[in-house]
């Protein structure tokens, strides 16, 4: 029996689920069904080849219809301003320049990356990473019915190269490495987050 363990985020709680628990479709991180039952957030965390962590997915339940989050997610060019730290998104055809600002007290830094994206009508955005810092993201997006018709499964995964994002993120993860595994948790909730705000009616 895997174990899990709960973290307190903006007040609410995250399962974090080991990255070899078993799914009824493998594809997803975490069953529908387990989803619907949770009364929280839930976050999967995979590790790389050497033990660290390079990704994260994090899911729950939405009030809002699946067209409505898809309306959302789909509408890449306001992510710009909407996501944390995300700054502006230029849409371009199959691709999208993204810029991002990252502060930290009393520093702070700029980074832009440009990724394609692949859109599964009603289901699932995919930005591929092409070029740009950091290095190698990726993040996917993806809707699934939940059990009743006002409510929406959202799945929210991003993962890139930690130490490709300037001298500040090396400083700080060089001097405080633990700060790594906390990275893409946080930035998978904090997608999920965003997008379910907007979904339920938010800004």
């Amino acid at each position: 029996m895997r174990r899990q363990r709960l973290a307190r985020v903006d007040s609410a709680a995250l399962a974090l689920v080991d990255d070899t628990r078993a799914v009824t479709n493998p594809e997803l991180a975490f069953a529908p069904e387990l989803i619907e039952r949770a009364d929280a957030p839930l976050i999967r965390v995979r590790h790389g080849a050497d033990g660290g962590p390079v990704e994260a997915t994090a899911a729950r339940r939405v009030k809002a219809t699946p067209a409505r989050v898809w309306s959302t997610i789909s509408d890449v060019q306001s992510y710009g301003g909407r996501i944390p730290m995300m700054d502006s998104v230029k849409v371009d055809g199959r691709y999208a320049t993204v810029h991002l600002r990252f502060g930290l007290s009393l520093f702070s830094a700029k980074f832009s990356f440009k990724v394609e994206r692949e859109l599964e009508e009603g289901r699932s955005v995919n930005l591929r990473y092409v070029e740009g810092e950091p290095r190698d993201l990726h993040i996917r997006l993806e809707v699934l019915p939940a059990s009743t018709p006002d409510a929406s499964l959202l799945y929210a995964t991003i993962g890139f190269d930690a130490f490709s994002v300037g001298w500040l993120a090396k400083f700080f993860l060089k001097h405080h490495p633990e700060i790594r595994y906390g990275i893409f948790p946080g930035s998978a909730s904090a997608l999920l987050d965003t997008m379910r705000r907007v979904a339920e009616g938010g800004r």
